[in-house]
């Protein structure tokens, strides 16, 4: 059985079960569960109220530090990770596209964007950052030039074509 600090819940169990019922987000529905099973006397746990509740003991205890430090309304908001946007901007990314959608000044592998990046716009990033980049945010094939058979014969070639 885990330690657990004793810890006193300013908020009737009545109010918990109230926010619980009146709250769409699962994450904080179980953060006020949490604080509703302590508060009614049903578990004093850590284990059994994460058990109840679906999270790690470790986590309840986060749960509860965080009230006891700083009070419901932290437990209430989620903050998710913030986007980053791409060091591929302004433009470089201009002149990505451009070269990208240009039928005869064209790349043909993602070692050579990953150079001209380096080289015309300084932008120093990991190959495979930049393969994800290309191919799935902008959504670019490369145009790759397919060999041609050398046994073949030009003569014949342009017979065919005039056919």
């Amino acid at each position: 059985m885990g330690r657990v600090r004793k810890i006193e819940i300013k908020e009737s169990s009545s109010e918990l079960l109230k926010a619980i019922r009146g709250e769409k987000r699962p994450l904080v529905q179980a953060r006020l569960q949490a604080l509703y099973l302590y508060k009614s006397g049903q578990e004093q746990d850590y284990a059994a109220i994460g058990q109840q509740v679906g999270y790690e003991r470790h986590t309840i205890g986060k749960w509860f530090g965080l009230y006891r430090e700083q009070g419901l309304g932290v437990l209430q908001q989620l903050e998710m990770g913030k986007k980053a946007g791409s060091i591929i901007s302004g433009q470089a990314l201009a002149a990505l596209q451009e070269k990208l959608n240009s039928p005869t000044d064209y790349f043909t592998s993602y070692k050579q964007i990953h150079r001209w990046l380096a080289q015309a716009h300084n932008i120093h990033l990991s190959y495979e950052h930049v393969h994800r980049f290309v191919r799935y945010s902008l959504k670019a094939k490369l145009k790759v030039v397919r060999k041609s058979n050398l046994k073949k014969d030009a003569v014949a070639e342009e017979a065919f074509k005039k056919n």
